[in-house]
């Protein structure tokens, strides 16, 4: 028999989750409470798999804080169907009362009762006591686990495990919490760049600071969320990171670490000051002791062990042998056993790893170790480029796709007034001599664009004539981008586009016309 949790679910929606949306992830809490989160997702191809974003501005006076820079960031649990992993985060600020019901579950003490105030977020607290109710929660969840279904069984009110890890609570990172911010998968690269994500309705109804919130402190989820579901990422209270402060040189941070950072601003930023990037060091004490401040807050993420049994060591263990290596993912580098008599391995990286364990003097070795990590980085970072390549490939040949087929639409529309008009009024007709003239400036225009769309298809099965698999990769990764930002419907160009460069890849015939009827026929 199932164990069941000891306080089923009382509190009322409005507590935790005052702007439902279908695809929240609900947590109970104790006390019969709850947390609401949303997936944060990230693309994934394998166990090293990580996505490259950029993060901090280009705000040059506050450059030592925020300067651009190259992080990565992975989600820790899968997404069904496989290729992404997703990173669940706190769709708001935790508030007075989540924050009081796990504290007096730790404490043995009487549950909170909700009242006025219960909504705002839990200030006044530092590090110590945000990681403090992290690891309460977390102690939580784990005896309660049993009673709680695992993410793959539903989608809404689970669990998530990496294998058989449970989930456990702590502060996101700065690059999880930026990467969040600025709207994740669900806005375009230009946006993601942009201060702060799209806020289309204005500013007002996204963020609480200095005009808005009249120096008071606001209840979680009044306003609009970002397109990644999250509310109040900007203003209302800072919110507490997992990690220690650094300052930033050009292209990294700086190897000292001071206080702990936090990020978004509060209801004390003006409205310059709203951005993504917006960051600041907090001290761990001062003389008073832990510092926190009365518009300092947090929110959660729920994460697990990398390493979570041996069989995902050994995988990533291979993962490892394989990065910068040109071997198909099913074949293992080798790391024990002979080398074909005479003859060198064909993949320069395994070459070196085999020389290097053959090699009896200490030095050599090592020398051999450091130049395969060197060939192997820099041939890693070659194949994401190429990745990343293939991927702008189809979706630069999926809109040149999606505009041959509504031009040939809107000269079908064209031809169709020219004759009438020629039907009713003879060729010679002012009007409709207009009309044919436009018409032929359309045809070449139409003849123009289905040449450059066939040079790309021709030249992108020239690009990839042994590694076409690398484009099916992409393009599912494509969809998902698409799908994430709303926009599934589009995903039908750059499919028709992947499958005529195949077409001319397997029979190396350049057939415009049979092209422009792919395209055409998908409006």
């Amino acid at each position: 028999m199932a164990a069941s949790l000891p306080d089923p679910l009382a509190w009322k929606e409005a507590l935790y989750n005052p702007q439902p949306a279908l695809d929240d992830l609900i947590l109970p809490m104790p006390c019969g409470g709850a947390m609401a989160f949303r997936r944060i997702v990230t693309p994934a191809d394998g166990l090293l798999a990580d996505l490259p974003v950029e993060i901090g501005s280009d705000t040059e006076t506050q450059g030592y804080v925020e300067h651009r820079y190259l992080a990565h960031v992975a989600g820790a649990f899968d997404v069904a169907g496989g290729g992404r992993r997703y990173l669940p985060m706190g769709k708001y600020e935790v508030n007075a009362l989540q924050y009081e019901a796990v504290m007096a579950e730790a404490a043995g003490a009487p549950c909170p009762m909700p009242a006025t105030g219960s909504r705002l977020p839990k200030t006044g607290v530092g590090w110590h006591e945000a990681v403090a109710f992290a690891h309460q929660y977390s102690l939580w969840l784990r005896r309660h686990a049993e009673a709680i279904p695992p993410c793959r069984e539903q989608v809404t009110h689970c669990l998530p495990r990496a294998e058989q890890e449970v989930a456990f609570v702590r502060l996101p990172t700065e690059v999880e919490w930026e990467y969040a911010a600025r709207g994740a998968d669900r806005v375009s690269p230009a946006d993601f760049r942009e201060l702060h994500y799209p806020m289309p309705d204005g500013v007002e109804r996204h963020v609480w600071f200095t005009e808005t919130a009249q120096g008071q402190v606001r209840p979680i989820g009044v306003l609009a969320a970002n397109p990644a579901g999250l509310h109040d990422m900007l203003g209302n209270v800072e919110e507490i990171a997992l990690d220690a402060f650094r300052l930033n040189r050009l292209d990294r941070p700086h190897g000292q670490a001071g206080g702990y950072a936090v990020r978004g601003g509060s209801i004390h930023a003006s409205r310059e000051d709203l951005r993504a990037s917006l960051r600041r060091e907090v001290p761990f004490y001062d003389d008073r002791g832990a510092v926190g401040t009365a518009d300092t807050g947090f929110r959660v993420v729920l994460s697990a062990p990398v390493l979570t049994s041996n069989a995902r060591i050994s995988a990533i263990r291979d993962a490892w042998g394989r990065l910068g290596s040109a071997a198909p993912k099913e074949t293992v580098a080798p790391t024990s056993g002979p080398a074909p008599p005479g003859r060198p391995f064909d993949d320069p990286v395994i070459e070196l790893a085999d020389l290097a364990r053959r090699a009896e003097e200490p030095l050599l070795k090592q020398r051999l170790e450091r130049l395969r990590g060197v060939v192997a980085t820099s041939t890693q970072r070659l194949f994401e480029q190429r990745a990343s390549s293939a991927r702008e490939a189809l979706r630069f040949g999926g809109l040149l796709c999606q505009k041959l087929g509504d031009e040939g639409h809107n000269l079908d529309l064209a031809r169709d007034r020219q004759a009438l008009c020629a039907s009713n009024n003879g060729p010679d007709y002012p009007r409709c001599k207009q009309l044919a003239e436009a018409l032929a400036r359309d045809h070449r225009t139409l003849d123009n664009n289905l040449g450059v769309y066939s040079d790309s298809i021709v030249r992108t099965a020239q690009t990839y004539p042994d590694d076409l698999t690398v484009l099916d990769q992409q393009l599912d990764r494509l969809r998902d981008e698409l799908a994430a930002r709303g926009y599934e419907t589009l995903a039908v160009y750059p499919r028709q586009f992947h499958r005529q460069v195949l077409d001319y890849a397997r029979h190396g015939r350049v057939e415009r016309a049979q092209w422009f009827k792919g395209c055409k026929g998908l409006r």
